[in-house]
């Protein structure tokens, strides 16, 4: 157009029918004409000489490209034409028919635009050569279509990264596979998981209900199958045996103590597959949750124990109640302000009247042979049951506790006795004479062997009261033991 400026032309339009002699764009290009073809040889010949190959792997793939048989029929086709249709293309070229039109041959080699498509005998060393620096299939692959093709490379390459025995052994973890969560239970403490932890250099066993989430925890001496035995038949004495235990494969469960013990006791006991800790999930879940309550509460001087029992005390979610209410059917008492009424438990009238029946139909049992004891006071002269005989003693006064007293003895000891173990007596003195001390005598001998029975039996009262003080202070002994009073109108 730029040379037709210089020209004064009038353009006019005349349709094609009218139109005898074609256009120079409209003429049809003579079969021998060979310029067009220019471009593509030039593309050709410059992928031949930008490949990253030596000259001696340059001529191994032209060998090996002309001893193909699959690359002689596709080079064939590639000189005499495509056909129309895909069925008639030989099956072993079929592969190539979606890119047809980007594969070329030159040089003795096959390019799928600019990549070298690999002759079959030497696609397994490519293989090798892709997959040397033992990377991922994702990366191989994108390594691998960067540069050379084949049909079914990414498949090959993905077997061959799978087979790789170093690939494997150095492999990372599998991936999390979809949750098989446990049955719940029907009821409270029929399930429950149990672990074995350290904090702070001591042992502890912990047992967490499947139903209620309520945790038990037990110090133990040591992580012995017998310690551990003696922690959960505790457990099982407060809330009863249940249907199933699940723990781990640890030596303390594994052994066979623990297998006559789940035996014995008629429980079911489970194990998680070894090194799959995530099996015993609610075990090991509630040990992460009292190690970190107890590491923070000891961070701050608390007590660890007002901590399990707000644990213990606080609502799950989406639930609404806490462990302790789904385990017991009550709240627990706190340190924080609740009313009476949130600590009772449901339908507590009825437990209450069941209780106070049971306790009637047991009085009712026992007081058909017992009967009422004088009343005793202060100052009374009564006899202590020590062993098998009473020895005298007055009382001192009444201990805040029902139906116990202080007394003391002639020889000046002081005991707490029940009721029941003072007689009152009438005897205005001692009667101790010679004979009897005699008797008594050994008795106190008896009694010497007999003192550490006699202080665990009793607390010893330390003081004396002024009254008591004044009393003593005009009461005399004989050298046998007996007691002189003075008659009450000398004592004023």
């Amino acid at each position: 157009m730029l040379r037709l400026q210089k020209y004064n032309l009038k353009v006019t339009y005349r349709p094609g029918k009218q139109m005898h002699i074609a256009d120079t764009l409209s003429r049809a290009y003579l079969k021998e004409h060979t310029e067009e073809l220019l471009e593509e040889e030039l593309e050709i010949n410059w992928i031949t000489p930008q490949l990253p190959i030596s000259d001696k792997k340059l001529q191994e793939f032209r060998k090996a490209t002309a001893e193909d048989p699959e690359m002689i029929m596709l080079r064939n086709v590639i000189m005499n034409g495509w056909p129309a249709e895909r069925s008639a293309v030989p099956k072993e070229l079929q592969p190539y028919w979606t890119f047809k039109e980007e594969i070329s041959y030159t040089s003795g080699l096959m390019f799928k635009a600019a990549k070298l498509i690999v002759p079959s005998q030497l696609r397994e060393e490519m293989l090798d050569k892709i997959h040397e620096s033992h990377l991922g299939i994702v990366k191989c692959k994108e390594r691998a279509r960067d540069i050379i093709f084949w049909p079914g490379m990414s498949t090959q390459i993905e077997n061959k990264v799978s087979q790789c025995a170093k690939c494997n052994t150095h492999r990372n973890s599998n991936a999390k596979e979809p949750l098989i969560p446990h049955t719940l239970p029907g009821r409270p403490w029929a399930k429950i998981g149990t672990d074995l932890f350290q904090h702070n250099g001591s042992e502890y066993l912990l047992c967490v209900d499947y139903y209620s989430k309520f945790p038990e925890i037990a110090k133990l001496t040591d992580m012995t199958s017998q310690n551990v035995i003696i922690a959960l038949k505790s457990m099982f004495a407060r809330h009863g045996i249940p249907d199933i235990v699940i723990s781990d494969n640890g030596p303390q469960y594994a052994s066979l103590e623990f297998k006559c013990f789940a035996e014995s006791w008629e429980f079911e006991h489970k194990t998680s597959s070894p090194g799959y800790a995530q099996s015993n999930g609610q075990a090991e879940r509630a040990v992460q949750a009292i190690k970190t309550m107890v590491t923070k509460s000891e961070g701050e001087k608390g007590d660890p124990c007002i901590a399990l029992l707000e644990y213990r005390n606080t609502p799950l979610d989406d639930i609404g109640l806490s462990p302790a209410q789904l385990l017991m059917g009550r709240r627990l008492k706190t340190k924080l302000p609740t009313s009476t009424t949130l600590l009772t438990p449901e339908g507590n009238w009825q437990i209450k009247e069941k209780l106070n029946h049971r306790q009637a139909k047991q009085k009712c049992y026992y007081d058909r042979h017992t009967q009422q004891l004088p009343e005793i006071a202060p100052g009374d002269n009564v006899r202590l049951r020590q062993g098998q005989v009473w020895k005298p003693a007055t009382v001192l006064n009444k201990h805040e506790c029902p139906r116990s007293f202080i007394v003391r003895t002639s020889e000046g000891k002081t005991y707490r006795r029940n009721r029941r173990h003072l007689m009152k007596t009438n005897e205005q003195e001692s009667p101790l004479f010679d004979k009897e001390t005699d008797m008594y005598t050994d008795s106190d001998k008896e009694e010497t062997h007999e003192g550490n029975k006699d202080q665990a039996e009793s607390a010893l009262v330390n003081h004396t009261p002024p009254q008591e003080e004044s009393q003593t202070q005009l009461t005399k002994t004989t050298r046998s033991g007996r007691v002189i009073r003075l008659p009450s109108r000398f004592r004023d």
